[in-house]
């Protein structure tokens, strides 16, 4: 089974950790690591690489590949480069056959994923976890009915997605996926509306222990108590994430324990202030990037 996800330099040291967490726990059923990288410099990589010992880790170029294969399609801040990733991780790895697990870079991997490389797909191309908006019926139905689906038809959170990679490849979903996003170009969630609309209901349901997500307020969890150690695979869903100074999620030790095995382990955890500056920093380096791509010689000195 190949494990994948993908990161950009804002979360390189989250995509660390969850590395980190992977190594403590992943067995034979771990053919293959690939990490897909939207602009993330070789310092950075090798961060990564390092946090996890068991083997080799392949990083793709998204941005690279983004333009081979969808250079003429429009890009816009509902469906960033890195959420393309998932959708187009068939076509990107177009020799691999078999099972395909895609993690969310914010995610912890906290129990063997053996079950899931033996898990029976009974022929569906996905395999995923119910989003958190099914325990507030009346969200739900409204984001089904966003993106043209039954209000009670199930949605499921695509952070993490177990894929049939030969039964995607099938049904042509990269394609239709893609196709649907161009079709509703301001979806509210991005690529999981994009594969929810598509699917319309035609996935496998996953217990939430292999996607255990929760709502913060303000980085804590007030919601009814969540058995975390039971949890295959923690998501930390939201704004405020685990490497935050001001983050009191339930699960944070888990994150704290596997960061300390990462080159991150001495790491200032990140504060508002500092998140605002680097948010800036990172929409300047975007710019002069698309500059240098659009005018030869841009941003060089004189």
């Amino acid at each position: 089974m190949i494990v994948a996800t993908a990161t950009d330099a804002a979360y390189v040291e989250l995509t660390a950790v969850l590395l980190a967490s992977l190594a403590a726990h992943a067995g034979g059923e771990v053919e293959r690591v690939v990490v897909f990288c939207d602009n993330v410099d070789a310092e950075d990589q090798a961060r990564m690489r390092a946090s996890y010992p068991p083997g080799r880790i392949d990083f793709v170029d998204l941005a690279h590949e983004m333009e081979r294969h969808f250079g003429a399609r429009p890009v816009n801040h509902h469906l960033s480069r890195t959420a393309y990733a998932r959708i187009l991780m068939p076509l990107l790895l177009p020799q691999a056959q078999g099972r395909l697990l895609y993690v969310d870079c914010d995610t912890l991997i906290n129990a063997p994923l053996a079950p899931l490389a033996s898990l029976d797909m009974q022929r569906f191309a996905v395999a995923a976890v119910d989003d958190i908006a099914r325990l507030d019926p009346a969200r739900h139905a409204q984001r089904n009915q966003t993106i043209g689906l039954p209000g009670e038809m199930r949605y499921f959170n695509s952070g993490v997605l177990l894929i049939d990679l030969d039964q995607w490849r099938r049904e042509g979903l990269s394609e239709r996926v893609m196709a649907f996003a161009a079709d509703h170009p301001d979806l509210p969630m991005m690529d999981q509306d994009a594969l929810n609309g598509t699917l319309r209901g035609n996935w496998l349901v996953l217990d939430e222990r292999w996607n255990l997500h929760r709502r913060l307020v303000k980085g804590r969890y007030e919601g009814d108590p969540v058995e975390w150690d039971d949890a295959a695979i923690i998501h930390f869903i939201g704004q405020i994430k685990p490497n935050y100074a001001d983050c009191a999620h339930p699960a944070r030790d888990r994150f704290l324990s596997h960061r300390a095995r990462t080159p991150f382990a001495q790491a200032r955890m990140k504060t508002k202030l500092s998140r605002k500056i680097e948010k800036r920093l990172r929409k300047w380096r975007r710019f002069r990037s698309w500059l240098r791509r659009r005018l030869p010689g841009a941003g060089r000195p004189a």
